[in-house]
């Protein structure tokens, strides 16, 4: 081995063919094989093709390979200007390359530790420069075909004063690259509404890479489309400019590629869908007692009832009976089924409705336990299902969390990356490819996003030819203020203008200059090896007894709690740094508040209610849809270190209100007795309407995404600037605990009532796949991209949600069967004297009278308490002993199936228990065992997203950079902007710039920001 020196790839120095040249770099070291040397020297041609050299980094940005590929016929290199017999400073396996074989084994670029340099200097020089000029796409000039259909009708209407109004061009205008004060070298200042539109289609919205022969592969016809059902597609970053490209079909994607949104969104679908299936099979399990209600053995054939209602236990079968003892005001929520006659005599007695249907017999029971029995075993299937749809969407999306660790309690002043290196290196044996060394400045990120937010702010008022430099704004701002009157400085001081928010700018730049000044300690170091095989052996050992081997210990004496991260993208890195103790005070407030508005909304339901059931289901889907807005404001107040527990949160509140709002509220507000009636006043009408107010009303709002096409069609024209026209074009924020709830929702809806409305669970099969095919097309077509997220709401939902709604189902369905027939009376052994004679008795529905003599055989009834679950202790489980000895309704099949019915309830709880045990304890030991196959490939060369500090703001179309972005290749970032390199994006030169005018003489301190460090020349073998 011999050390080199180390080189980079510039366009200022030794021409090397087209643009190429090598500048040698005196800040590290470089150690290469001999064998390598040789191979390269025994060359049979003096001049090898720099691609097949340099082809061999990852210094190419987006599609490296394919870019380097492109090379090969456009530049030669000769070794031999190298000197030193043609050393090479790096290497990467995976290009076709004879010489470069598993069998050189080296690692390099180590840098020189030089103590008096920043940690920027030090890595900055790293990056290999190159001016090739590889082919760009223009997205502005997509064809029709490609585009979707509110782009053509926008750039038609375009032309249109009215739509799209004013004169968009400016002067030009110095801006800085970093977004403050520096000057940049250029900016797009003339607003473009075709720009912000081939933004939203190829930044915002999803699309795949195609294959060279656009015609080909870009057809919009239907046979290709359904092609696409046996394709492999691979999934384009963002802003993808040098490959063909098109949009997901909404249609025609298949499953196994949805995990390309995401792991979380990958297993939603998968979930949908087999939850869809699994109903559908319960629905024809329950066929017979949907037959049975509908025949005339129960309930004459159910004359009159509505068509979608057919086949419940909606009772048509209803007659007056005598009521010894009924009073008006003893029906206080039901005054209908009570009713005062009188007899020939002129003897005037209570009468009241009685249910001749018998919906509780056995075989009613049979069939219902059997459909309990059917999604038992279904729910299992999906759960063994989804764990190997989980290993199949990880094993096809190769992303940073397959190679990644997390180190959660390093050494305050752990913030050299080389340490780090080294120390895996040389303890576990691996390499490391990239290191993220996180330290604690929360609060001075946030400021500094607040002024990017404030200063865009200011553009968006005044106009992209704004110079952003403090003394002009300054100026600006005293100028608009001389020229207010009274009444607009009133207003100024609500709605803020220019000299406000330039005034905000003032205060953030002095409170910027005091955080950047400030030494930071290291909070969290995340670590991504170039194998998959590396991390897991790091797990392995770290997350075992044998991570407590002082031989593993970090500086010798620090032992290291280490964990698999979250995605890149699905770390908060504003919180991250947060306490525990923080996170659970923080949660207390917004759970206390879910409770007291799921009371709330019970009561405001149950008073809309007596207005009719159509205006309380409409109510409850309102709410349905009105408090996951709430839900999000609340949780936005909490502390999560990951997307995936914010979401997790906000799930549990959406879940639990949509529960209560949508089944158990409609319950207990609705009149006991109401139960089985007929008419839209009554629960199954109600419950119906819920469903087809789920299925069509929330469906087609969702579809028609009015505040992205208001945003889209008549915000963005008018936008002054770019940023806002693509902040208009943004897309509808989505959140994937939303979409689990709405169809946890559904689910339970459908099992609370499929004991009296065996047809809901062909209801919720239904509205799921409405659901599955909606969301699709959402997802391609106007909702935001999304933090990816991991299986953690896909496993709460299918652990601990979806077997509850089965535990719920049959406690609610054994206390149907007990509680048949829902008239609250019950038999009497005699008859009162006062009954006997000839009466004038009315049909329930007043279309005729019929004279019926009462005699002594004749039977009377007397009103009791039939509704077991809301007496005060309940009576639990639903037996038929529960009934007082004086007030018997069941019927002695009626009550055999219910003692049967009510211990199996009982049952299925224990089993619910154990498994919530279990579950729980799983959950919580600190053990490692690795999910799917190793696919053995290499983090470098894949165009894998690293772990970057990045912030999203509402404000600003793009993430703002937490950390130094010169030390980092572009390929590591998950999104490119045409228009601005990244280092417009980077909040560490804000600090720098504000710094520079310090009156205290300060800089920004060299651990005042976290730090990415990218080691691009591994192979995967030491």
């Amino acid at each position: 081995m011999t050390n080199q020196d180390d080189f980079s790839l510039v366009d200022d120095e030794q021409s090397l063919g087209s643009g190429f040249v090598i500048r040698p770099r005196n800040d590290s070291v470089s150690i290469i094989t001999d064998d390598f040397r040789e191979s390269v020297s025994s060359s049979s041609s003096t001049e090898t093709p720099l691609a097949q050299i340099i082809g061999r980094f990852n210094f190419f940005g987006k599609r490296s390979r394919q870019r380097a590929n492109s090379l090969k016929s456009k530049a030669s290199f000769d070794p031999s200007t190298l000197g030193s017999g043609g050393d090479l400073f790096s290497d990467h396996p995976g290009l076709d390359d004879s010489n470069a074989e598993k069998k050189h084994k080296w690692f390099f670029d180590v840098p020189i530790d030089q103590a008096t340099s920043s940690r920027r200097n030090k890595m900055q020089d790293r990056i290999i420069h190159t001016d090739v000029n590889l082919p760009v796409r223009d997205f502005e000039k997509d064809g029709a075909s490609e585009m979707t259909f509110g782009r053509r009708i926008a750039l038609s209407l375009s032309q249109q004063s009215w739509y799209y109004p004013g004169d968009k061009k400016v002067q030009p205008a110095q801006a800085s690259e970093n977004g403050v004060e520096s000057k940049a070298e250029e900016m797009i200042n003339v607003p473009s509404l075709s720009r912000g539109w081939a933004y939203f289609e190829h930044v915002i919205l999803p699309r795949y890479i195609v294959g060279e022969d656009k015609e080909k592969d870009a057809g919009g016809s239907f046979f290709h489309r359904i092609g696409l059902l046996n394709s492999k597609l691979e999934k384009a970053e963002p802003g993808e400019k040098h490959v063909n490209t098109k949009l997901y079909d909404p249609f025609f994607t298949p499953l196994s590629q949805m995990g390309d949104f995401g792991l979380g969104f990958g297993l939603y679908f998968a979930t949908l869908r087999a939850v869809g299936i699994v109903t559908f099979i319960a629905g024809l399990v329950s066929l017979p007692n949907i037959l049975y209600f509908h025949s005339s053995e129960y309930s004459n054939g159910q004359e009159g009832v509505h068509w979608a209602l057919m086949g419940s236990a909606v009772c048509t079968n209803l007659q007056y009976v005598p009521c010894e003892g009924c009073k008006e005001d003893m029906f206080p929520n039901d005054s209908y089924r009570f009713i005062s006659l009188t007899n020939s005599d002129g003897t005037e007695q209570p009468f009241a409705i009685k249910n001749n249907c018998n919906g509780a017999t056995i075989a009613v029971g049979v069939y219902s336990l059997a459909t309990i029995a059917v999604l038992i075993l279904g729910f299992f299937a999906i759960n063994i299902y989804l764990d190997r749809a989980e290993v199949n969407f990880d094993e096809d999306e190769q992303t940073a969390q397959d190679y990644s660790i997390k180190i959660k309690n390093p050494p305050s002043d752990a913030s050299d990356a080389v340490e780090w290196e080294r120390y895996f290196r040389k303890k576990f044996g691996v390499l490391v490819t990239v290191c993220t060394i996180v330290m604690d400045n929360d609060l001075l990120v946030k400021k500094l996003v607040e002024r990017r937010e404030t200063l865009q702010k200011i553009k968006s008022k005044v106009g992209p030819a704004l110079s952003l430099e403090i003394d002009h704004l300054i100026k600006v701002s005293s100028e608009i203020e001389a020229k207010r009157s009274s009444l607009a400085s009133g207003f100024a001081k609500i709605f803020k203008g220019v000299p406000e928010l330039v005034e905000n700018v003032k205060v953030l730049d002095d409170e910027i200059r005091e955080l950047a000044a400030l030494d930071r300690t290291v909070t969290t170091v995340i670590i991504t090896f170039e194998t998959e095989a590396a991390q897991r052996k790091v797990l392995s050992i770290m997350k075992t007894a044998d991570g407590f081997d002082r031989k593993y210990c970090f500086r010798d004496d620090s032992f290291l709690d280490v964990d698999e991260p979250p995605e890149p993208s699905g770390i908060r890195w504003t919180d991250l740094n947060e306490s525990d103790t923080t996170f659970f005070v923080r949660l207390i407030i917004p759970s206390l508040l879910t409770v007291g508005l799921i009371v709330a909304c019970a009561f405001l339901v149950k008073q809309i209610r007596s207005y009719g059931p159509i205006y309380a289901a409409v109510t409850i889907s309102l709410l349905n849809t009105l408090f996951p807005m709430v839900a999000k404001s609340m949780t936005n107040t909490e502390i999560h270190r990951s997307h995936g527990s914010k979401q997790t949160s906000l799930y549990v509140k959406i879940c639990l209100f949509r529960w209560v709002n949508t089944a158990i509220v409609t319950t207990l507000i609705t009149p006991f007795t109401s139960t089985l009636m007929e008419g839209e006043d009554h629960l199954l009408a109600g419950v119906y309407a819920i469903f087809f107010s789920e299925i069509v009303t929330i469906t087609a709002i969702q579809l028609l995404d009015i505040g992205g096409n208001i945003n889209r069609h008549i915000f963005a024209p008018r936008a002054k600037t770019q940023e806002d026209i693509n902040q208009c074009m943004s897309g509808s924020v989505v959140e994937l605990a939303e979409r689990y709830t709405n169809m946890t929702k559904i689910l339970f809806l459908a099992l609370w009532y499929s004991s009296i409305y065996p047809a809901a669970l062909f209801l919720c099969s239904f509205a799921l796949v409405v659901n599955f095919y909606a969301d699709r097309f959402s997802l391609m077509r106007s909702w935001a991209p999304a933090p990816k997220i991991s299986h953690v709401i896909s496993r709460i939902n299918r652990i601990y949600f979806i077997p509850a709604t089965i535990g719920i189902m049959a406690i609610i369905s054994s206390y149907t069967l007990a509680q048949f027939g829902f008239d609250n009376l019950c038999a009497t052994d005699t008859i009162s004297q006062s009954y006997l004679g000839t009466w004038l008795i009315p049909s329930v529905d007043g279309k005729k009278v019929e004279s019926v003599t009462i005699d002594e055989a004749y039977q009377s009834y007397k009103l009791c308490d039939q509704n077991m679950l809301q007496r005060s202790p309940p009576a639990f489980p639903s037996l038929s002993s529960f009934q007082p000895f004086d007030m018997k309704w069941m019927t002695d099949g009626q009550a055999r199936i219910s003692d049967v019915y009510g211990w199996i309830s009982v049952g299925i709880l224990g089993v619910l228990a154990v498994h919530y045990i279990i579950s729980l304890y799983t959950g919580f030991k600190n053990t490692y065992k690795p999910r799917g196959k190793d696919k053995d490939i290499p983090f470098t060369g894949n165009e894998i997203e690293a772990y970057i500090p990045q912030v999203k703001s509402p404000e600003i179309p793009y993430p703002l950079v937490a950390c130094p972005v010169d030390l980092i290749p572009e390929d590591l970032f998950e999104w490119e902007n045409p228009d601005h390199g990244y280092k417009y994006y980077d909040l560490t030169l804000d600090a720098e710039a504000i710094m520079a005018g310090d009156k205290k003489g300060r800089s920004v301190s060299n651990t005042a920001f976290s730090i990415v460090v990218h080691w691009a020349n591994h192979v995967d073998e030491i």
